[in-house]
């Protein structure tokens, strides 16, 4: 059974580099990023490259409240389950510093959007762990699900 990895800012920098990596050992990949063309890009250079796992990707503005809910609402709804949660999207300079809901960007990347995001840890496995390498301070958070582990 093959394993299933959300990378959040999937398109770039430690993010792209961690999806090839594990693309590259047939994994499942689910790939969040900002932009759509992006997305498509990293899409189709993994579909290039060797490796056997499915590569569905989410596009969602993290810096907004109801975007990030919606991507947690919609990855909870199409996927019976993830095996790991690499939270990797973060955000240090920004042009506007302020989001439509009011809120300074940085806050509602790095720290805000992670709330919705730990709603997905109804899917991980008992005893999984999601990763945090957003902001350049990775840190390893035990996520506990009470959700049965599905099978494939």
């Amino acid at each position: 059974m093959t394993k299933t990895i959300l990378i959040t800012g999937a398109t770039d920098g430690i993010g792209l580099a961690t999806a090839e990596l594990l693309h590259a050992r047939g994994l499942d990949l689910l790939l969040h990023g900002r932009s759509e063309a992006k997305l498509e890009r990293t899409r189709a250079l993994l579909n290039g490259s060797p490796g056997r796992g499915r590569v569905t990707t989410y596009r969602a503005d993290l810096s907004s409240v109801v975007s990030a809910r919606g991507l947690v609402d919609k990855i909870l709804r199409e996927e019976p389950q993830l095996d790991v949660l690499i939270n990797n999207a973060g955000v240090f300079a920004m042009a506007d510093l302020r989001t439509d809901e009011g809120l300074d960007a940085r806050f509602a990347v790095n720290i805000s959007s992670r709330v919705w995001r730990c709603r997905m840890n109804s899917l991980l496995p008992r005893g999984s762990t999601s990763t945090t390498t957003a902001a350049g301070l990775p840190t390893r958070i035990p996520m506990r699900s009470t959700r049965p582990r599905s099978r494939r």
